[in-house]
């Protein structure tokens, strides 16, 4: 088990415990990607902000059954895309929202531990190509490489295939490193030919 995910276990466990301090290391931990995840669906920052905050609510007072989720950040994602499309249900805005359909109306924040270490430069060029990418392939990449989830827990979320999600990423990835050589950021791959 990865260390992120057996920390998630045991903040889950003093959860499913009542402990409200551990409640709020998941709320800090994840309610801005969450949000930033459902405001492109949503389209409406209050909205966004009203479905996360429920989100949290019902994982605080479901919190008993907590031991039975596998993957807390798998969870609070798919329960964040569902909550994201009922609101728009409810709102009478749409019947089926399909994530191809979504406008790319908010960036997702690429910048890590690593980031820092990188010339500001370079991180802007890295910003560049990763915001170059399609809006689904830009959320394929985010869960996977930024908030670790494998590509199994990303074709659930998305509800498409993991064929899907693999290919996807690799075309990411590709895309961005032919970006990243262009800009001369890091050094053109040698043909093994």
């Amino acid at each position: 088990m990865p260390l992120e995910n057996k920390r998630l276990s045991e903040i889950s466990k003093r959860i499913e415990n009542d402990d409200e301090k551990a409640f709020r290391e998941i709320f800090d931990l994840f309610y801005f990607d969450l949000l930033a995840f459902s405001r492109p669906i949503v389209a409406d920052e209050q909205a966004a902000e009203d479905v996360v905050e429920n989100v949290f609510l019902r994982l605080w007072q479901n919190r008993k059954t907590l031991g039975n989720i596998n993957n807390l950040s798998a969870y609070l994602y798919t329960a964040t895309k569902y909550a994201s499309i009922n609101y728009l249900k409810a709102r009478k805005n749409t019947c089926d929202v399909a994530i191809e359909e979504l406008d790319d109306r908010s960036l997702y924040n690429f910048s890590t531990p690593e980031s820092s270490m990188i010339g500001k430069e370079n991180v802007l060029s890295i910003e560049r190509a990763i915001n170059q990418l399609p809006p689904k392939s830009k959320l394929v990449f985010y869960l996977v490489k930024e908030k670790g989830l494998n590509c199994r827990e990303v074709a659930k979320i998305l509800n498409t295939s993991v064929r899907t999600v693999e290919t996807q990423l690799y075309h990411s990835l590709k895309k961005i490193a032919s970006l990243l050589e262009e800009s001369q950021v890091i050094q053109p791959r040698r043909s093994t030919r």
